[in-house]
Formats: structure tokens, C-alpha cells, sequence
């Protein structure tokens, strides 16, 4: 691609653009070439005799630091100050040009490797706070020390010296490895640091640390040339070390590994403290050096790099739990308004229910036609079964939560049985199945729901797997319990299948294509450990299954309760009830109820009215309340009030569709009784009846 320079307009446009860049790629490439001048001029000064190689070689590690830390952007610019540099220190010594340019060209490319190496492998940025970062750079560092030691040993050997090559090799590989290691952790952790500040804490204690280990230094100088203080040099700075590792940022501990090389290089240099013992021979002293700035580099650069994942680990977690917090409340928030909502739909779908029991309650007397009245009775095992379905649906997640509680009542077979036969006696005969239930005399002691819910999942399933034959319900005494038992003659369950059938979402091979869900059966099991009820399972593969669920007995006596239960149809009551329904038809239907039994009803919709009605003189013998009410006071409040003004303790009922554990707790610590909507007209009328006077039974002419 060609720029046409000689347009003016495009000239104008592109000058501007590319000068903040060549600028700066030339002040980038003097600097580095200072810095690497200077480096290299100091490494000079530091030659072995007689072969003349640099024992300490910091401007490698200047170059490839540099490199590194700038990105790919600043390799040219550096290439050409190392390049520059190198050529300008070896002819200000005794090298020719031939030599300075291929000492030149294998410092730039030794340098360039290395850079090329780490972000191949790792990426950039590129920072020492991750163990195998720290790894990653040694190797690279060896690798590329390895390679331009093989060019700088042919310079020497053609140019200069003649000195054994592998000798030659060995010294440039070693003296350009520490210098990488040993100085371009600093920059690299330099740039680190300019990214992302330390605290002032970190600067503090960092500072602290690093006045520390140049005392450290100083004494170091100071100590005799003697066995002891090489150990003592070696050994000393390793708790420093691991302080600054501990309690700072990688940066600071590539600062004092970078204090202790130029020392112990000083020391070995000018034959001063530990390192200048004249009892040792010149190479001798060089490899105790090199291994020293080895080993202390090591230790300070793996500890600063594991307590900064350390430190990073512990971050992590803390955000983590943090999150989870934040989570937690979030969920519980999201649970709490979730149960609000239910709670809401609960009193909502509720009321309509509610009203519908209570206008078939009060029509029930006035209606005399055996058809009308086989109709009233259709409609109210629709309304018993809606109630049913409608309970189920707002009560599973609490059974999901574990806060739904069974109600156990006493209640007869039979009860159970007819409700049974009401929904599935017509979808049997419309499959071809006999229907045949075995009556029973027996009460049962358990959640009627629940149990209910059970064996209606055991009918469905009997059903919807049963293509001929009969389906059988029946209840006989076993000890102490009742065993309740649903046969069919249907598909059958195979005897490895059996385990798994009470698991959610299993379905056997044989019922799979027959359809559902694998619910029904996961639901009873969940039920049954609820209620502590035993669930036997007996099946044939192609002749049918038997379920069977134990249940406890009622006490024996209730068995009179029961043929005396018809006789609660006839009580007449007597008395004034004071009605508080802010629903007019639900007030409309529950006042009716009340009436047909003889009771004076003085209905209301709010709190406010019902204190106006007692304020007026009006002492009722029994109050009756939604606990939801319009104002500032629930039902339970209002009931308070009412008893505190007439400074009596009236009996009282409240009304509620409002299923939580603590909202019916609350009514109970108050004496109040409680009926939950929808329901029975049976149940409402057995609690007014505990609570006001009974008359006379009424007789129907």
C-alpha cells in the first residue's frame, strides 16, 4: 500500500496523527538504551579474568522487563535502545564493531524471546503474583539465555578470547539468567504497581520493610570474609522475605531481591564482607554469588507469589460470601413474597368457595325435590373436590419448605370412601373397570387432606393403567391400624422397578407410553413420611398392583358420634352474632347460614361499624370476623377491641383463607376460634355450636 504524500490535504491529515508516535517510539527507545547503557557499562566493569565475560548481567533483565511490561507495541523502539546501547558500551571498551554488533543482535533477540515466550504462553499483562507465572518466567529466562549464549560464545570465540567455548557459554547462559531474574521482576512488578496502586498501608509497611533490607545490605559488607557469614548472608534475608511476602504486594519483594543481587555482585566484586574471602579462587567466588542471587530470588518470588494467590483466594471468598449473602436475602425476600402472593391468592380464591359452602348450607333446608336434591349433592362433593385441588395447589411449597404441618382429626372410612367414589366411580365405568369399594365401620386418626390426596393419586394411577378388569378400595382392621388398599388388575410393576417407582419423574418401561408425569407416586411417598403412615406395595407384572397405606384408629366410641352426626341438621341455636365481613356476598351467604339455625345475625363490614353497633348497646353472643378487614385493624385486633369496650370476654370466631403457621397462632393465643376457608358448613356450624346456648331441636312439619 503507497500514502500519496505529495496531496496536501492527505499530508495535513497524517502528520499530525503519526508525530505523538514516532516521538514517542524514540524517546522509549533513548531511554530504554540508557538505562541498558548504563546497565550494561556497570556489567563491564565486572569481568572475570582472563576469559572477560560479565558475571552479572542486569541489563538483560532491564530489556526483557521492558519488553514485557510494555506489550507488543513498545518491541521496536526497545529492540533498537538495546541494539543502540550495546553496540555504544562494547566500543567504548576494547571490543570492535564486528563483535558489538553480534553481542548487539543476541541481547535484542535474547530479550525479544523472552517477551515473545510469556505471551505466547501466558498473555498480557503479565504480573508475578501467580506461582506458575513466576515458574513461567525462569523458564523463559533459561531458554532464552540458552539460545544467545550460543551466539555471543561464537563472537567471543571469533573476535576475541580464546578461552574454552563451553566456558564462554557457561558464563553468558549464567550471568544473563540472574540478570533476567533478578532485575526484570522489578519492572515488570513496576508497571504492576502503576496499573493498580498499593495502599498506603502496603506503601508503609513495604517501605518499612525495604529500609530493613538495605540495612541488611550494609551489614552484609561489613561482615568478615569468613565460612559463617556466607551462611549467615544466605540464610538472613529469608524471614524478611517471608514478611514482605506475607503483608505486601510482589512488587516489593522483586525490590529487595533486587537490593541483595547488586550487593552480594559487590561484594563478590571488590572482594569486601562474606562474598570477597581471598581464600577462595576467582570462579569459586563467582558460583557461590550467582548461587546465592539464585536461591534468595527463588524464595522471595515463589512466597510473594503464593501469598498473593493466597490473598486473592481469600478475596475471592469473601466476595463469594458476599454474593451468597446477597443471594440469601434475595431468595428469602423472593420466598417471603412469595408466600405474601399465596397467602393473598390463598384469602382470594378462597372467598368465592367459601360463599358457594355456605348458600348450598343455607338452601339445603328450603329444598325438598328428591332431583333438586341429587343435584345439591352432586354440587357439593364439586365443591369439596375444588376445595380439595384448591388446597393442594397453595399448600405445596410449603410442603416443599417443610412448614406444612398435618392436621390430624378423627373422621370415618366411610366419609372417605363416598368422596372417593364421587370422582372416580364414573371415569372407571368409562374405561369398561368394575368399581367395587369394601365398606367399612372403622374411624381413622390422620390428615384428611392429606390421606385423601394420597389415594387419589393410587386411583389415578390404578386407572390410567388398567385396561380390563375391576379396581377395588378397601379399609380393614390391622392391630392398632386401619390398612386402607387400592388393587387393579392393571399393566403391573416389575420387581426392579419397584424401588425406583417413589422417586420423582421415574417411570417404569411398562407405563411410560401410557402417559403422566411420575409425580403421583414420588407425592404419597412424600405425604406418608409426613404423616408416618406405612406404604406396602404388591404388584405381578401383567396381573396388577396392590398399595396399601396403615392408618391409625379413631377412638371406638366415635363410631356413636357418627350415627348421631345426621342429628346436627336439626339443632336450633339461639342467641345475637355479631358478622364482620368487609365481602358482601360471602356476608350475605354467612349470614344466611346462621339465620337458618336460628340465630339473630347483626352483619357488618368493617371494624369501625362493629364498634359504632356496641358502642350503641348492642352485646352480641357471639362475634364472628374476617381476619382480613379494610382499616388499620385486622380481625384478631377488632376482636379485641370489641371485648375491651364491652369489658367482657365474648366468644369469638375468625374466618381466615391465611394458612401460615404464625397467622393461626396468633389467633389461638387469643382464645379465638378458628375456621380456615373454605370450609364445611358441618365444620363452621360444630364451632358456633360449642359457642353459644342450644335450644330446643327444631321440628320440620
Amino acid at each position: 500500500m503507497f500514502v500519496d504524500w505529495s496531496t496536501p490535504g492527505r499530508r495535513d491529515v497524517l502528520l499530525p496523527s503519526l508525530l505523538p508516535r514516532l516521538v514517542r517510539a524514540l524517546g522509549l527507545a533513548v531511554g530504554v538504551g540508557i538505562a541498558y547503557f548504563l546497565a550494561a557499562r556497570l556489567s563491564l566493569e565486572l569481568l572475570t579474568k582472563p576469559d572477560g565475560v560479565a558475571v552479572f548481567w542486569p541489563a538483560a533483565g532491564v530489556a526483557a522487563g521492558v519488553l514485557i511490561g510494555m506489550g507488543r507495541s513498545a518491541r521496536l523502539p526497545v529492540v533498537a535502545g538495546v541494539i543502540g546501547a550495546t553496540v555504544a558500551a562494547n566500543m567504548l571498551g576494547d571490543r570492535n564493531i564486528w563483535s558489538a554488533i553480534v553481542f548487539a543482535l543476541c541481547n535484542a533477540g535474547e530479550a525479544l524471546l523472552v517477551a515473545t515466550l510469556i505471551d505466547r504462553f501466558f498473555g498480557l499483562p503479565f504480573g508475578l503474583d501467580r506461582l506458575h507465572h513466576v515458574i513461567g518466567l525462569i523458564a523463559a529466562a533459561l531458554v532464552a539465555t540458552a539460545i544467545s549464549g550460543i551466539g555471543g560464545t561464537l563472537g567471543y570465540v571469533f573476535f576475541h578470547t580464546t578461552a574454552p567455548p563451553l566456558t564462554i557459554w557457561q558464563h553468558w547462559f549464567a550471568s544473563d539468567a540472574i540478570g533476567v531474574i533478578a532485575v526484570a521482576p522489578l519492572l515488570l512488578e513496576l508497571f504492576s504497581a502503576a496499573r493498580d496502586p498499593p495502599s498506603r498501608r502496603e506503601l508503609f509497611e513495604g517501605s518499612l520493610a525495604l529500609a530493613v533490607v538495605t540495612a541488611l545490605s550494609v551489614v552484609v559488607t561489613r561482615l568478615p570474609n569468613e565460612a559463617w557469614a556466607v551462611e549467615i548472608t544466605i540464610a538472613a534475608p529469608l524471614p524478611l522475605f517471608l514478611w514482605i511476602a506475607a503483608r505486601c504486594r510482589p512488587v516489593f519483594a522483586a525490590t529487595a531481591i533486587f537490593i541483595f543481587a547488586l550487593t552480594i555482585v559487590w561484594t563478590t566484586t571488590f572482594g569486601i564482607g562474606a562474598f570477597g574471602n581471598p581464600d577462595l579462587a576467582v570462579s569459586e567466588r563467582i558460583l557461590l554469588a550467582q548461587f546465592s542471587i539464585l536461591v534468595q530470588s527463588l524464595c522471595a518470588l515463589v512466597l510473594a507469589a503464593l501469598f498473593a494467590e493466597r490473598r486473592r483466594h481469600i478475596a475471592d471468598l469473601l466476595d463469594n460470601q458476599t454474593r451468597l449473602r446477597a443471594a440469601l436475602k434475595a431468595a428469602r425476600e423472593a420466598d417471603q413474597a412469595k408466600t405474601s402472593f399465596l397467602a393473598a391468592a390463598s384469602h382470594d380464591l378462597r372467598q368465592p368457595l367459601q360463599t358457594l359452602t355456605l348458600l348450598q348450607a343455607a338452601l339445603r333446608p328450603e329444598v325438598h325435590d328428591d332431583k333438586a336434591c341429587s343435584l345439591l349433592a352432586q354440587m357439593d362433593r364439586a365443591v369439596d373436590v375444588m376445595n380439595g385441588m384448591l388446597i393442594s395447589l397453595l399448600d405445596i411449597n410449603r410442603l416443599e419448605a417443610g412448614i406444612l404441618r398435618p392436621s390430624i382429626k378423627d373422621f370415618s372410612a366411610t366419609e372417605l370412601f363416598d368422596s372417593l367414589a364421587a370422582d372416580f366411580l364414573k371415569p372407571a365405568q368409562e374405561k369398561g373397570l368394575e368399581w367395587r369399594i369394601v365398606r367399612s365401620g372403622l374411624w381413622l386418626r390422620t390428615d384428611r387432606q392429606m390421606l385423601e390426596e394420597m389415594l387419589r393419586n393410587l386411583l389415578s394411577n390404578a386407572i390410567r393403567y388398567t385396561d380390563h378388569g375391576r379396581i377395588l378400595v378397601g379399609c380393614r382392621r390391622v392391630a392398632d391400624s386401619a390398612r386402607i388398599q387400592v388393587w387393579d388388575s392393571g399393566v403391573g410393576i416389575s420387581g426392579e422397578d419397584i424401588p425406583k417407582i417413589f422417586e420423582e419423574h421415574y417411570q417404569a418401561p411398562r407405563t411410560a407410553q401410557l402417559g403422566g408425569f411420575g409425580l403421583g407416586l414420588a407425592i404419597v411417598q412424600r405425604l406418608a413420611k409426613m404423616l408416618g403412615h406405612r406404604v406396602d406395595v404388591i404388584s405381578t407384572p401383567g396381573k396388577g398392583s396392590g398399595f396399601s397405606i396403615e392408618v391409625p384408629l379413631g377412638p371406638p366410641d366415635l363410631v356413636t358420634q357418627e350415627r348421631g352426626a345426621a342429628a346436627t341438621a336439626d339443632v336450633a341455636l339461639s342467641g345475637t352474632v355479631l358478622l364482620i365481613e368487609d365481602e358482601g356476598g360471602v356476608r350475605l351467604a354467612f349470614s344466611s347460614f346462621l339465620r337458618s339455625y336460628g340465630l339473630d345475625v347483626i352483619a357488618v363490614g368493617t371494624a369501625e361499624q362493629a364498634l359504632r353497633c356496641v358502642a350503641g348497646g348492642m352485646i352480641p353472643d357471639l362475634i364472628v370476623s374476617d381476619y382480613n378487614l379494610p382499616g388499620k385493624m385486622n380481625g384478631v385486633e377488632t376482636i379485641k377491641a370489641l371485648r375491651k369496650t364491652l369489658v367482657r370476654d365474648i366468644p369469638a370466631i375468625v374466618v381466615t383463607g391465611d394458612t401460615r403457621k404464625e397467622i393461626l397462632d396468633g389467633i389461638a393465643l387469643h382464645h379465638i376460634g378458628i375456621v380456615v376457608k373454605p370450609a364445611q358448613a358441618d365444620e363452621i356450624l360444630k364451632i358456633v355450636t360449642s359457642l353459644v346456648p342450644v335450644s330446643a331441636p327444631q321440628t320440620v312439619h
